[in-house]
């Protein structure tokens, strides 16, 4: 069983000895560690723009793709990044470089479109005068970002406990499964805001899990997470279409009654219901009914269809929701009534309904249970390991 989790969970870094003794405490196998250091992960924060802004607020060095240093300074006053093809701008120096790596003395003081970030950030030229930005970071402090960004910073810390594990196990699974593509995670997958939501309490949290992640079979997974279930979380075969595992199979949830987003009901125009599909190339006109098909255990549509002038249409039901708008349309368990020029659409939850539901998670920390037994809820089955 060793093998397998080092093999799958090490995607390439360095691991330590093997180790014959396994200590268990409070619900966590440590092995001693696995991985001989904090793994780094790459975040892309920008993705094919004209420009951004970029200030430094200390000492910082810029170098080249093959981190040969060919600038460095103390300060740079808040100024534009652009791409021409001599190469990258950044204020009124052209480097005649497609790739530049700039890093500061101390973490946070890299600001990126008034963000500030923690680590490196890569600048990569694109084609027709574009650039993305991609920031190359320690997991433990992308992870604190997260946190800060993911949920309220003044909920119950075994609720933060279960979301930080949770946060760190989504990045891990994405850094094996990326391992050789220039990023691993974009911030739609995870909310993250740099170092700005970053507080005392929350890095502590974050410490006392350092390391920690889940696993089933012994096997790194996608650990899905959401605002509110509504009463029961989906199975993340019948939402995203992927295999089906025990711990992504669903669960019953009676703990986020009190979300505010455990009913909710909204009214959107056909209008713009059809100026959005159109974007992703389904064309509908004068929509007279929306249903989902196929409704799982918490009553998320696994499909939409949709009937309009042009017939009757299906679709994936999250994607659908993504293209209306995901805080327009909370989730796909919903019922939706023709209104003449607007459906409007009554559900419940909020987000996809897969794995952790933040709020439900929130009630149980409140209730006294501890986050390993809030992720042991959510996610049947699982192991909680220690990697590093």
């Amino acid at each position: 069983m060793i093998v397998t989790i080092l093999t799958t969970i090490s995607a390439g870094m360095p691991l330590s000895c093997q180790r014959d003794v396994v200590m268990v405490q409070d619900g966590v196998r440590d092995y001693g560690p696995l991985l001989d250091k904090t793994p780094i992960v790459r975040v892309l924060l920008i993705k094919d723009k004209r420009e951004a802004q970029l200030a430094i607020r200390g000492s910082y060095q810029i170098a080249g793709s093959l981190t040969n240093i060919i600038d460095q300074g103390q300060g740079l006053p808040r100024c534009a990044i652009s791409v021409s093809k001599g190469g990258i701008n950044i204020g009124n120096r052209l480097y005649g470089n497609s790739e530049l790596r700039i890093t500061s003395r101390q973490d946070g003081e890299i600001e990126l479109n008034n963000v500030r970030y923690r680590g490196e950030i890569r600048i990569l030229q694109q084609s027709n005068d574009k650039f993305s930005v991609i920031e190359e970071v320690d997991l433990e402090g992308f992870i604190a970002g997260v946190l800060g960004s993911e949920m309220p910073q003044s909920w119950n810390e075994d609720a933060l406990r279960a979301q930080a594990v949770t946060a760190r196990t989504y990045a891990m699974y994405k850094k094996k499964v990326r391992r050789g593509e220039v990023y691993h995670l974009d911030m739609l997958e995870l909310a993250y805001k740099g170092i700005a939501g970053e507080t005392a309490r929350l890095n502590k949290i974050v410490q006392e899990t350092k390391g920690i992640v889940m696993v089933y079979n012994w096997n790194i997974f996608p650990a899905y997470f959401h605002s509110t279930c509504g009463g029961h979380t989906e199975n993340c075969n019948h939402v995203f279409g992927k295999d089906g595992i025990p711990p992504l199979s669903g669960v019953s949830c009676n703990y986020c009654e009190n979300s505010k987003h455990s009913y909710w009901s909204t009214n959107i125009s056909k209008a713009e219901i059809e100026k959005k599909l159109r974007v992703a190339n389904i064309h509908v006109s004068n929509i007279s009914t929306v249903k989902t098909v196929n409704p799982g255990a918490g009553n998320h549509g696994a499909r939409v269809e949709i009937a309009s002038a042009y017939g009757s249409k299906e679709m994936n039901a999250n994607d659908f929701r993504l293209l209306v708008g995901p805080n327009n349309l909370m989730s796909t368990a919903f019922h939706a009534k023709n209104n003449g020029n607007s459906i409007t659409f009554s559900g419940r939850g909020w987000g996809h309904g897969v794995g952790l539901c933040q709020y439900g998670a929130q009630a149980m920390a409140e209730k006294g249970f501890e986050w390993t037994a809030i992720l042991q809820h959510y996610y049947p089955q699982i192991e909680l390991v220690r990697l590093y």
